[in-house]
């Protein structure tokens, strides 16, 4: 399979894409919503929980969209595509250390970090969805971050879901079939 095969084959199998980021919208909207209902001592346990909540959500809504994690072995962008999100989960590493230490970090260290994964998603596609993804990502939770200083974890969380509607809306509009045939 030639490089340009498998990218058809990884966005094929994965029907355009669109399962993880509208767990995303969903997981995060929770979490704004929530934390107009919690008590802010809890907003990061909260934005944790939601956080984690995406793995059984995305598992559903990629289960209902007709999605495929894919064959590593017979296509090694499926690959490359897990390791990108294990990368991105390793920075739990640093979010633990920022919710004991500077727990009022915490929002924006997640907010940020896991939308690294984002870059290996726009080499993949050849696209620039994930760059712009993960742009959005940095100056909506820097943005909301500053301006909502009374409920931070809500205005990031509320953040990082407009930045995957916007996502979604973005990748649901190519016409992949017709973009790789060219490339």
């Amino acid at each position: 399979m030639t490089f340009e095969e498998m990218r058809l084959d990884f966005i094929t199998r994965r029907n355009g894409s669109l399962a993880l980021p509208i767990t995303g919208i969903i997981a995060y909207s929770a979490a704004a919503l929530l934390s107009l209902l919690v008590d802010p001592r809890w907003h990061n346990l909260v934005l944790t929980l939601c956080f984690w909540s995406i793995m059984p959500i995305g598992a559903l809504m990629m289960k209902l969209r007709g999605e495929e994690l894919g064959d590593p072995v017979a296509n090694p962008l499926f690959g490359l595509a897990a390791k990108g999100r294990w990368m991105a989960l390793a920075t739990w590493s640093v979010h633990i250390m920022v919710w004991i230490y500077a727990p009022e970090l915490f929002p924006v260290t997640i907010g940020i970090c896991f939308a690294l994964h984002w870059v290996i998603f726009s080499w993949t596609l050849n696209h620039p969805v994930g760059y712009i993804h993960l742009a959005m990502r940095i100056m909506f939770v820097i943005a909301a971050w500053h301006l909502v200083p009374s409920n931070r974890m809500g205005a990031v969380a509320a953040g990082i879901a407009l930045a995957y509607a916007i996502s979604v809306m973005m990748l649901s509009r190519i016409d992949w079939k017709a973009r790789l045939a060219v490339a």
